[in-house]
């Protein structure tokens, strides 16, 4: 009895197991599949495609150890906890959580906005850039370089944070052809909004006749540009996003 109890336990785990993995196999074959369908140019060559990546997630991973350390590290930690219980500081960072505002707007925002955070911007931009690379991505940006393929970063990070951050990163940053981010300058433009993705293609006016492929780990990000033309790859892991453009044909 005990054996037959096992056996179906066993029968059961097993076609459980199959179909999870079925159902994940015949979703990324969908994924590829519908992106092969939208792909204009065929082959794909550095000529008639470009490669755009996002940052966060995809290239640069969060270093939460480097974040302790530095936040520690810091002079004011006691001050600055003082001026966090402030209510108006709280009402302020509610209101940008409610606009979906960026990393850029808090830190700087906030600082300049009360006058106690003002010296602990450079301690914000500091943490925001606490970053370790994807090696594995670094590889493959490498590659793509070497075939000839354009490449642009395509980011929420903003522009003063960014600034920071390319200056830590030049191994990185000197990849891309072209960086396009928000900035007070244009109003903070991120995506998903509409507007960031049209800010994105004006700034992309002299390759309107190539084909665009955009890299994002946030698959409303990829959604939204599909609908502007753009080719939108939802990012998993460096595996994932090798296999499919040795898939189509780029490696």
């Amino acid at each position: 009895m005990s054996f037959t109890y096992f056996s179906f336990v066993f029968l059961i785990s097993s076609f459980i197991t199959y179909f999870i993995i079925n159902k994940i196999r015949k979703k990324f074959f969908w994924k590829t599949t519908q992106i092969k369908s939208l792909i204009k140019h065929t082959p794909i060559t550095p000529e008639n495609t470009i490669i755009v990546f996002d940052l966060h997630d995809v290239i640069v991973n969060y270093d939460y150890i480097k974040i302790i350390k530095t936040f520690f590290a810091s002079k004011g930690k006691l001050k600055l906890f003082i001026t966090m219980l402030n209510p108006f500081v709280w009402w302020n960072i509610i209101k940008l959580i409610y606009n979906n505002a960026i990393a850029e707007q808090y830190i700087i925002g906030l600082g300049k906005e009360h006058k106690n955070l003002t010296p602990y911007i450079p301690l914000g931009i500091a943490i925001a850039n606490c970053q370790k690379a994807n090696p594995k991505m670094i590889i493959l940006l490498k590659e793509l370089k070497n075939k000839g393929y354009t490449l642009q970063l395509f980011s929420n990070i903003g522009t003063q944070i960014f600034k920071d951050f390319k200056q830590k990163n030049p191994h990185i940053i000197n990849y891309f052809d072209k960086v396009i981010l928000p900035s007070q300058e244009n109003g903070y433009l991120r995506k998903p909004h509409q507007n960031a993705f049209l800010n994105f293609l004006e700034k992309n006016k002299e390759n309107s006749n190539k084909q665009i492929l955009f890299i994002d780990d946030k698959e409303k990000n990829t959604h939204k540009a599909l609908s502007h033309g753009i080719i939108g790859i939802s990012f998993k892991s460096e595996a994932q996003l090798r296999e499919l453009f040795t898939k189509l044909g780029i490696f």
